[in-house]
C-alpha cells in the first residue's frame, strides 16, 4: 500500500471512530466495532475493562467478548485501586510488571501475558483495560502497540462522555427531585414555541396535568388563550437580556383563579439554549389572611391597627419630606336610634352606605381606617384644608341625597373634625387623635344642640304625658339620693327617656307637667341663651358615656320671666351588666343675684 493510501485509510478510520464516539451503543458493540475498525479481530483474545469510581473504590468491570472473568481479570478487578496506583507512577503496565504486580498482590494462579493502559481524558483517570492477546501471538509488535494505544485512549474518551453523561443524568435527577418537592410552582419554556420544556410535579398537581412537557404553555396554562398571553414577561427579558435579571409580577390565573406572585428569568438550557423560567408563589390564601387582619369586615376599610400603622409612617415620611396632610375624624350620627328602632342590621347597613361613599371621594393615597365601632378616620394627602371641608359637604349632600330617592326613616350623615399636620408641629400620633377627636366633639355637641332645639319643638306640639307611662326602679333612686343635695330632686329613667320632676318646680318654671319626655330640650329652651352651649355640652358628656355625672350652673327663666341663677347636679346609676340605668339629682336655686364668678 502506497503512502497515498496509507493516509486516506488512515483518515477513514479516524472518521469511523467518530462517529462511533458519537453514537450511544453498548461497551459490547463499541469494542466490537474497535476492534474492526483497527483490524485487531485476529489479535486481541480478550479485554477486560475496569472502570473506578475514584482511585481507591471499583464502579464496574466490563469484559469483552464473554462477560465471565478468568481467574487473573476477576483478581485484577479486586484489586484494582492497586493496579490504578501503579499506573499512576507510568503509562503503561507490560506483561513482566504484570507478573510482579501480581506476585506482590498474593496471585497465585497461571499468569497470562497482558498489557494495561489507563483510561484517561484531560488528565483524569476513569480506569484500566486489561488487553489479553490470542495464544499464538505472545509478542506485540509496534503497530499493534500504536493500535492498543489507540484503543485506550478511545476507551477513556468513551468512559469520560459516559461517565459526564451519568452526571449530568445524576445531576439532572437530583435537581429535578429538589424542584419537584419545593412548594413554588416552577416552569420552563421555549422561548421561540412557548412550549413546555419542564414542569414541576407541584405545579401539574396545581393545574391537574400530567404530561405537559411539548405543549403550549398558555394553551394549558390560561383559559381561552388564542396566542401567547399579553402580559407575558418574556418579550421584556428579550429586549434587555441582562444576566440574573427578574421580573416580579403578580398574576390572577384565569384558570385556576388563584393569585400567583411570579419571577420569570432567562436561563441556559442544558443544550445552550436560553429558555424561559418561571417560578410562582401561590398568595391566593396569604392574602386573604392580609386582608382579613388588615381590613374591617364590615365596612371593607382598613382596621385600627392597620391604620395607625400606615398613619405612624406618614408622620415619619411627612417630617422627612417636609410635606403635609390633614387628618379627619368623625362619627356616624343616629346610629343608636337606627339600631334600637329597625334593628341592628339596618344600622350595619348605616354603616356600610356612609363608608361606601366615602370611599368613592378619596385619592389613591388617602388612608381611610375603622377607629371604633362608629367612628372612623380619613387622613386627606392631596387636598388643603378648604378642598377637604368641600369634599366633606359633597359626601354629606350625596348621603341626603339618596337617602331621599329610597325613602329611608332616617338620614345618613355624620359630624366631623378636622386637624392640619405639618411637619415642624413635632405632634405625635397620640396627639394628632386626640386634637382631631376634640374637634370632632365640637360639631357633635353643635349638632346635638340643633337636633334637641328641633325635638323641643315637636314636644311642644305631642302635649303632656300620662304619669301611667312613666317608671322607675326604687333601688338605683336611693344611690342617687346619697351623691346629691336637696332642693329641686329630679329622676329619669334613661330607657324610656323620661324625667320626672317636682311639682314645685313645675309650677316656678311653667313646666308642661311632672313628667316629661326629652327634657333636656324642654328644659333647655328655658336656660339662658349664653348658658345653653355649657348646659348641653354638660349633657352631652352624659349621653356620650365621657362621664357619669355633672355639675353645671345656668340661669333659667321662671314663671315670672326674671332670669334665676340654678346649680345642677347628677349621677348615672348602672345595672350589674354596667349598663345605664336611672340619672337623678338637685336643681339649687341660687337667686337673681348670684355671681358665679365671686368666691364661695
Amino acid at each position: 500500500m502506497d503512502g497515498n493510501a496509507k493516509v486516506f485509510a488512515a483518515q477513514e478510520a479516524l472518521q469511523q471512530i467518530k462517529q462511533l464516539l458519537a453514537e450511544n451503543q453498548p461497551f459490547s458493540g463499541t469494542i466490537d466495532s474497535l476492534e474492526k475498525i483497527l483490524g485487531l479481530t485476529e489479535v486481541i483474545k480478550h479485554i477486560s475493562v475496569i472502570r473506578l469510581q475514584n482511585e481507591h473504590h471499583l464502579a464496574e468491570a466490563f469484559h469483552y467478548p464473554d462477560n465471565t472473568p478468568s481467574t487473573q481479570q476477576a483478581f485484577l478487578t479486586r484489586k484494582s485501586h492497586l493496579v490504578a496506583k501503579k499506573l499512576k507512577l507510568q503509562p503503561v503496565i507490560y506483561p513482566h510488571e504484570l507478573s510482579q504486580l501480581l506476585a506482590e498482590s498474593g496471585y497465585s494462579g497461571t499468569v497470562t501475558a497482558a498489557l494495561i493502559y489507563p483510561l484517561q481524558f484531560e488528565g483524569h483517570l476513569y480506569g484500566f483495560v486489561t488487553i489479553e492477546p490470542v495464544k499464538e501471538l505472545q509478542q506485540w509488535q509496534q503497530a499493534d502497540f500504536n493500535k492498543l494505544n489507540i484503543i485506550a485512549s478511545i476507551l477513556g474518551a468513551y468512559f469520560a462522555k459516559k461517565n459526564a453523561f451519568e452526571q449530568t443524568a445524576l445531576q439532572q435527577k437530583v435537581y429535578t427531585s429538589i424542584i419537584n418537592g419545593m412548594n413554588n410552582l416552577i416552569y420552563i419554556t421555549d422561548i421561540h414555541t412557548n412550549k413546555i420544556l419542564f414542569m414541576n410535579q407541584t405545579m401539574k398537581d396545581s393545574f391537574a396535568l400530567e404530561a405537559p412537557e411539548g405543549k403550549i404553555c398558555w394553551k394549558l396554562l390560561q383559559q381561552n388563550m388564542s396566542q401567547r398571553c399579553t402580559f407575558c414577561p418574556i418579550s421584556k427579558l428579550l429586549r434587555a437580556p441582562t444576566p440574573n435579571k427578574v421580573i416580579h409580577w403578580e398574576e390572577v390565573n384565569s384558570k385556576t383563579g388563584r393569585v400567583y406572585d411570579n419571577f420569570d428569568s432567562l436561563i441556559t438550557w442544558f443544550d445552550g439554549s436560553l429558555v424561559h423560567l418561571q417560578q410562582s408563589v401561590d398568595i391566593t390564601d396569604s392574602k386573604k389572611f392580609f386582608h382579613d387582619a388588615c381590613f374591617d369586615e364590615l365596612t371593607n376599610t382598613l382596621t385600627r391597627r392597620a391604620g395607625k400603622e400606615l398613619l405612624a409612617n406618614l408622620i415619619a415620611d411627612s417630617q422627612s419630606n417636609n410635606s403635609s396632610f390633614i387628618t379627619c375624624m368623625f362619627d356616624i350620627n343616629s346610629l343608636k336610634p337606627v339600631n334600637d328602632t329597625y334593628g341592628h342590621s339596618e344600622g350595619d347597613k348605616l354603616i356600610i352606605r356612609i363608608c361606601k361613599t366615602v370611599k368613592s371621594y378619596l385619592g389613591s393615597s388617602d388612608i381611610f381606617f375603622r377607629l371604633s365601632g362608629d367612628e372612623f378616620i380619613i387622613i386627606f394627602t392631596e387636598h388643603p384644608l378648604q378642598n377637604v371641608k368641600e369634599v366633606l359637604q359633597k359626601i354629606l349632600l350625596e348621603l341626603k341625597n339618596t337617602a331621599s330617592k329610597e325613602g329611608l326613616p332616617y338620614e345618613p350623615s355624620f359630624t366631623y373634625g378636622l386637624f392640619e399636620y405639618k411637619p415642624t408641629s413635632e405632634y405625635t400620633m397620640k396627639d394628632i387623635l386626640n386634637h382631631v377627636d376634640e374637634k370632632m366633639y365640637e360639631q357633635k355637641r353643635a349638632y346635638h344642640i340643633h337636633m334637641r332645639q328641633q325635638e323641643a319643638a315637636l314636644q311642644q306640639r305631642a302635649g303632656r304625658l300620662n304619669k301611667t307611662k312613666f317608671s322607675y326602679q326604687a333601688q338605683y333612686l336611693y344611690d342617687a339620693l346619697v351623691d346629691s343635695t336637696d332642693d329641686y330632686l329630679y329622676v329619669c329613667d334613661v330607657e324610656s327617656d323620661i324625667f320626672h320632676y317636682p311639682k314645685a318646680m313645675v309650677e316656678e318654671f311653667d313646666l308642661p307637667g311632672e313628667y316629661i319626655k326629652n327634657a333636656a330640650a324642654i328644659w333647655g329652651a328655658k336656660v339662658h341663651p349664653e348658658d345653653q352651649s355649657a348646659f348641653l355640652a354638660s349633657n352631652q358628656e352624659i349621653l356620650d358615656g365621657r362621664s357619669n355625672s355633672h355639675y353645671v350652673e345656668y340661669r333659667a327663666q321662671n314663671k315670672a320671666g326674671k332670669w334665676i341663677w340654678v346649680r345642677c347636679r347628677g349621677r348615672m346609676q348602672y345595672n350589674d351588666l354596667g349598663e345605664p340605668k336611672l340619672f337623678a339629682g338637685f336643681i339649687k336655686k341660687l337667686g337673681e343675684d348670684y355671681d358665679p364668678d365671686a368666691k364661695q
